[in-house]
């Protein structure tokens, strides 16, 4: 056999000769195992046999032409079509073309090989680049190139960013498994409030994206975004767990808020965050203030990263009275920030900000500690003085608390029983398990837990019995604003009463007039703090406040608050 015919039937490629006619004269064994079609049946075969239905005619048309003398296309390159086998079978084949004289007859070559297999992993790996495995939406990848496609364009467009608000519980409470369910669940939910053909992606965690494509109405994009606000506020059910999640959206349009990817994506980022920071559960339309605001808040933090690094913070102390005689029984630790151009800077100028930064532990930490220490020295000179901490809802997600604040009592020497950290609703209505459990613990460590500015949010009885709360705090909004009569006094009366039931003590924050420290003693308030017995004093003003304790109280009280 010649050395050409050997390779012909060695080659794992099928090899196929035809004629002018279009007519099989060579078809090696390859050929056979590829197509199904025993070489004798297909020498002499139109090579048709091997040309699904609807490209025959182009096929017929191509092979005309080149019998004409036309100028060949195809020959000297590779090409990927599609073949038939004998069954029917259709699989992508590449296929490499030649022309040749032979004997005086024209001859076409095609070396074809199955790429079928390549094939299907070329789309598995733009499956996995570009979907998501979990829900099998697709993913940022994915959502990004359309949404550049779509700007590119020019058209008007609106995307929706849709955060899951409490799926952090769910992976704590039931495990990574169950978020996972509520994931899936998610997605499916989103997918049946769009509208067919809608792009909903996954673009990273618990937080999907939807591309509206057109000019969308405002009013018709909200009522949207509450569709979906509402289908995922239903409870999910896993494994026979009920889990409420609930989600937080925020949406932007093109072009108004964003011509490209990266400003309209920024622009649907910051509603989003505007709408998880007035609690969750909301939906948030981007508006210019939102980036000015943005800008604002960065500036802020970085501000606040350099005040902590140069030691620009100061603890200041109020003094918390028995009313019954004046007498200081305790104080409130309140954070300061001495701003090298501002001055002495109050928290309403920084504290929200502080608060959702990676400084609130470290913070909150040096506060802690810083108040223990001074609590250790005071209560040499006063009985049983009592140290009031306001805590981060930062310190209860990311700190072991009870170890810290073991560690401050412990280094310190102060006593656990004469420390109160102050505990705000957030705390409470966030809590995901694991903050009532630290709270517990410091419970029963002797630590008492105060609940800070009651009666001002949502709150239900439930928490007074849900929690180990030790002292109500009544808010100052109702103490300033109170008479004999009127809703105030029913209110302040009302907690009080609470209080005496469930056995907490109590204290009434904000007091500035005789009037109102009349009106608490009638009531039976036993503590009091404001500036009518002394406002928040460094470490030495206090000193002054211990030893003449009326002094405070001859001073005009001070406009602003603590």
């Amino acid at each position: 056999m010649p050395l050409v015919d050997q390779f012909i039937t060695a080659s794992p490629d099928a090899m196929i000769v035809a004629d002018t006619d279009g007519l099989i004269v060579c078809w090696n064994p390859a050929a056979e195992r590829m197509f199904g079609i025993p070489m004798a049946e297909a020498l002499g075969t139109s090579l048709d046999v091997i040309v699904p239905e609807p490209m025959r005619g182009a096929h017929a048309g191509g092979m005309q032409r080149l019998a004409a003398g036309g100028e060949p296309r195809v020959v000297g390159t590779v090409v990927e079509v599609t073949a038939q086998s004998v069954d029917g079978r259709r699989f992508p084949v590449e296929m490499s073309l030649s022309m040749w004289i032979e004997d005086g007859n024209t001859r076409f070559g095609a070396v074809v090989r199955d790429v079928s297999t390549r094939r299907a992993k070329d789309d598995r790996l733009h499956h996995l680049a570009h979907y998501d495995q979990l829900t099998l939406l697709p993913n940022r990848t994915s959502f990004l190139e359309k949404l550049n496609v779509a700007l590119g364009k020019g058209a008007p467009c609106t995307i929706l960013l849709v955060d899951l608000d409490r799926f952090k519980e769910v992976n704590d409470q039931l495990g990574h498994a169950a978020g996972d369910a509520v994931l899936i669940e998610a997605a499916l939910r989103i997918r049946r409030c769009v509208p067919r053909g809608t792009l909903v992606a996954r673009l990273c965690g618990d937080e999907f994206a939807i591309l509206l494509p057109g000019a969308a109405e405002m009013l018709q994009t909200e009522a949207l975004a509450s569709v979906i606000r509402r289908d995922i506020g239903r409870p999910f059910n896993i494994d026979g767990s009920l889990m409420w999640v609930g989600c937080s959206i925020g949406m932007a349009a093109a072009p108004d808020h964003g011509e490209d990817v990266a400003t309209l994506i920024g622009s649907a980022d910051l509603a989003l965050y505007k709408a998880k920071a007035e609690g969750g559960e909301r939906q948030c339309f981007f508006v210019p203030t939102l980036k000015s605001a943005a800008s604002a808040r960065r500036t802020l933090e970085t501000e606040l990263r350099e005040a902590w690094e140069a030691e620009q913070f100061e603890v200041h102390y109020q003094p918390q009275v028995r009313l019954k005689d004046r007498r200081v029984v305790g104080a409130e630790a309140l954070l300061r920030w001495r701003h090298p151009q501002r001055g002495l800077l109050r928290p309403g100028a920084f504290l929200a900000t502080l608060e959702h930064s990676s400084l609130a532990s470290p913070v909150g930490k040096w506060v802690l500690e810083s108040a223990c220490r001074q609590g250790a020295a005071w209560c040499r000179e006063v009985t049983g003085f009592l140290m009031g901490v306001n805590l981060f809802g930062a310190q209860m997600k990311s700190d072991p608390l009870p170890q810290i604040v073991e560690a401050a009592l412990s280094s310190s020497n102060f006593p656990a029983s004469q420390l109160e950290l102050e505990i705000t609703e957030n705390i409470m209505l966030n809590d995901d398990g694991c903050s009532k459990a630290q709270l517990e613990a410091l419970h029963e460590m002797g630590v008492g837990l105060a609940f800070n500015d009651y009666g001002t949010g949502y709150a239900s009885l439930a928490f007074l019995k849900q929690f180990p709360i030790t002292r109500l705090k009544i808010d100052r909004g109702f103490v300033s604003n109170v008479r004999a009569q009127g809703a105030d006094a029913a209110i302040v009366q009302a907690v009080l009463m609470l209080a005496r039931k469930f056995r907490f003590a109590v204290i009434a924050e904000g007091v500035e007039t005789e009037e109102q420290e009349e009106l608490l003693r009638k009531w039976r308030c036993p503590q009091a703090q404001g500036y009518l017995y002394g406002e928040p004093v460094t470490t030495t003003d206090f000193v002054e406040l211990l030893r003449h304790p009326h002094a405070a109280s001859q001073q005009s009280p001070p406009a602003s608050r603590r």
